[in-house]
């Protein structure tokens, strides 16, 4: 998909939107939902080209590779927590759109454990 057809999908989406905000509420919610999940499945393949050259990227470093999944894990987080709470905030619940946002912090945290674990033991090995 190019990127006029997914703003063209984007601004239907955002006009029906609108429309059905002022009958329907929860239909456009969905609505929402729907126009982002096509977005989503759209990208996936343009993901597949980025994620090999950032794998072709990182193994030529010679860095760990379990480091480079770490990365992705956290990119991926990133964007799902953001997805997430625009739609809680798009419903007017921002009590849950705050909860998805710390829900998002605490994964990235644990999910940064092992790099933090790693940097600690090389700063102590530097040091002693």
């Amino acid at each position: 998909m190019t990127i006029q057809a997914a703003i063209g999908i984007c601004i239907c989406g955002c006009i029906l939107g609108l429309v059905l905000r002022q009958y329907q509420k929860p239909q456009a919610v969905l609505l929402g939902l729907g126009v982002s999940g096509i977005l989503l499945l759209a990208v996936l393949p343009q993901l597949e080209d980025i994620l090999y050259t950032a794998s072709m990227i990182f193994s030529m470093s010679g860095m760990n590779a379990e480091y480079f999944t770490i990365l992705c894990k956290a990119v991926g987080i990133t964007y799902l927590t953001q997805l997430g709470m625009d739609f809680c905030r798009d419903c007017g619940e921002n009590a849950i759109c705050t909860a998805v946002e710390l829900f998002g912090r605490v994964s990235l945290l644990t999910l940064a454990l092992p790099l933090f674990s790693v940097l600690v033991r090389t700063v102590l090995e530097v040091i002693g």
